[in-house]
């Protein structure tokens, strides 16, 4: 059992860092901008056979752009663009063919796009849900906001950097028999969310836009937004949420940015408690070392648990060490136990650490 805690935190970490170094990359300072970063494919059935869709981008630039490849997560997934240099002004395509042979699943897929002028490359995702047959509209969206609905909540949109402006569309449907209007109120700062058409017709889907502004209101690590539907003038009983995880943007270093950087070294990365009693304290410490050349701040520290309490150092200087105490209350809780400690730093190249205590509590 142990094994399996530490080969599931491992994939998790590695997943986590993945996510990162995607959500990391941006269109800021690109020499082309696209007419969207996401195309949701909605549901697809799977004897529809092979999905397309065209992206469409404009030379923002003052000098002629060539896009040199396209690199797909997927071989599902196949591209063709324009080879041409595309004029300051101008515009040319990038079009995909998801295959459709992936079975019965939903499938989010990325294209990594390099081009001439542009200092990193530019992410696009497509995605959706392939079924095996058809579905009513109430069994593909079962979170109910009145006569609004969702495919589940909450929304987690990933990893945003802190001080850009991020965007996701998602699906949304009525599933009433008549129209409504939807807008929201009591929306948390830097949330801001449309739907396109504004009203959906009975029993049809429309897109839900979001998008956070972290330059609004800082935050750091797993942040959550909250927005209530106004269906037709009215108010819906339920609140949507989302969550993204907010890290530092280092779109701008250079190399000797890297270089100089602060680096966190735990180490020890886990630790397990054993066999305990209910309410019983686990009390335990974890040593952070910075092997950088600048201080290491230790934005926030994340928990997947109640009953956690952790002591933060804040700051740890290059060369130095620092204690992040961690004291959790068992009380309540029985069975297999993993606690994630999750901290948000400003190192490029660990920009996430994750601290892992696992044990079994008995009663």
């Amino acid at each position: 059992m142990r094994v399996f805690f530490r080969l599931k935190y491992i994939i998790s970490t590695i997943a986590i860092l993945f996510t990162a170094s995607l959500s990391g990359q941006d269109q800021k300072g690109a020499s082309i901008e696209f007419n969207k970063k996401i195309h949701d494919f909605g549901d697809i059935q799977l004897s529809a056979g092979k999905q397309n869709y065209t992206f469409t981008f404009k030379n923002i630039s003052q000098q002629p752009v060539i896009i040199q490849t396209v690199i797909s997560s997927c071989g599902c997934t196949t591209p063709t663009w324009t080879k041409n240099p595309v004029k300051p002004g101008e515009s040319g395509k990038l079009s995909v063919t998801f295959l459709n042979d992936q079975g019965p699943i939903p499938f989010d897929k990325s294209l990594t796009i390099y081009v001439t002028g542009s200092p990193k490359p530019i992410i696009l995702r497509i995605k959706g849900v392939v079924h095996a047959k058809k579905k009513s509209i109430k069994q593909l969206f079962p979170v109910l906001f009145g006569s609004m609905a969702l495919r589940k909540s909450p929304i987690d949109i990933g990893q945003i950097n802190q001080g850009t402006i991020d965007h996701e569309t998602i699906e949304v449907a009525n599933i009433s028999t008549a129209p409504i209007k939807l807008t929201f109120a009591d929306l948390s700062k830097g949330l801001s969310m449309s739907v396109n058409p504004e009203t959906l017709a009975p029993n049809s889907k429309g897109e839900l836009i979001i998008t956070i502004d972290t330059k609004v209101q800082k935050n750091w690590g797993l942040t959550s937004y909250i927005a209530t539907p106004v269906i037709n003038g009215k108010k819906a009983s339920r609140k949507i949420e989302i969550t993204a995880t907010i890290r530092e943007d280092f779109s701008d270093l250079s190399k000797a940015d890297v270089d100089q950087a602060p680096l966190p070294m735990a180490t020890k990365s886990s630790f397990n408690f054993g066999t305990i009693s209910s309410g019983n304290k686990i009390d335990t410490i974890f040593e952070i070392k910075n092997l950088g050349r600048k201080d290491l701040l230790i934005h926030k520290i994340d928990l997947n648990e109640k009953g956690v309490e952790v002591v933060n150092p804040g700051k740890i200087s290059p060369g130095a060490s620092a204690k992040i105490s961690v004291k959790i209350n068992t009380a309540g809780q029985i069975g297999e136990k993993t606690y994630i400690l999750t901290l948000i730093t400003n190192s490029p190249t660990r920009p996430i650490v994750n601290l892992l205590l696992s044990g079994d509590i008995t009663k």
